[in-house]
């Protein structure tokens, strides 16, 4: 039988693939949220880099909390250094003196960062980038007065998908917090959402364990449960069941 399904993108990390039907829907806005330290930012960026090197893919990370150079030492330690021309990374000053050419004279009027974000990727030609990450969408959200978020969202996340990349739009929780974003109404609006969560295990001797859970991926089969997550040699994996019982 010829599948028919969407095509795919590798997540690249060991294990996870198989669990979603090789990878995540192309050209879909899917959210990658969690607590702080939870290395939201380095499996987003984990799935660029590889993606670039291995595939070709085009990537663009946008850090609106980082700055290029931490990000990419950050990034460095974890063994991601090499470079490619496949892989460009933003942050908020390079993209703010961007926005700021006569290139994109209608945008560097406009104030708040959501409609600059926007108008920056309806510039894009159609085949410039086909993986995009927003880290992160609170940060994006400090920058903007969001009056209307059911509306203003609705259109910004119309946007993504009208560039036909395959977006992963970062997202910060509480802890104990059961919402995967700010407002709520962006859970809605995506399709898919990827979540990365801890605990501590051990009396004495305590230590972080960190778990990676599939909740939400539409047009596909995945397994609801919570994998142990890993990082290990510069790459990612996640313990299944037959793993453990090993």
């Amino acid at each position: 039988m010829v599948y028919t399904g969407p095509r795919r993108v590798k997540t690249f990390v060991s294990g996870l693939d198989e669990q979603i039907e090789s990878g995540i829907p192309v050209g879909t806005v899917n959210i990658v949220s969690g607590t702080p330290g939870s290395m939201k930012s380095s499996f987003a960026y984990n799935l660029l880099y590889h993606n670039a090197h291995k595939i070709g893919l085009k990537g663009l990370y946008i850090s609106m909390e980082q700055d290029v150079e931490s990000l990419k030492a950050q990034m460095n330690r974890l063994g991601m250094a090499e470079k490619t021309n496949k892989l460009i990374v933003e942050d908020y000053e390079s993209l703010e003196k961007k926005l700021s050419t006569t290139a994109f004279q209608k945008i560097k009027f406009e104030q708040d960062w959501i409609s600059r974000i926007r108008m920056y990727l309806e510039a894009f030609d159609s085949d410039a980038v086909d993986l995009l990450v927003i880290d992160s969408l609170d940060a994006l959200y400090a920058l903007t007065d969001v009056e209307n978020p059911r509306k203003e969202l609705f259109h910004f996340f119309k946007t993504l998908r009208d560039t036909e990349t395959t977006c992963f739009l970062i997202s910060e929780m509480t802890q104990n917090s059961d919402k995967f974003s700010n407002y709520g109404v962006e859970e809605f609006l995506c399709d898919g959402i990827i979540h990365l969560d801890f605990k501590r295990t051990g009396t004495i001797l305590a230590r972080l364990e960190r778990f990676i859970g599939i909740v939400k991926l539409r047009n596909t089969n995945f397994s609801t449960q919570y994998f142990p997550l890993q990082h290990e040699e510069g790459r990612f994996k996640i313990l299944t069941g037959d793993d453990l019982e090993l």
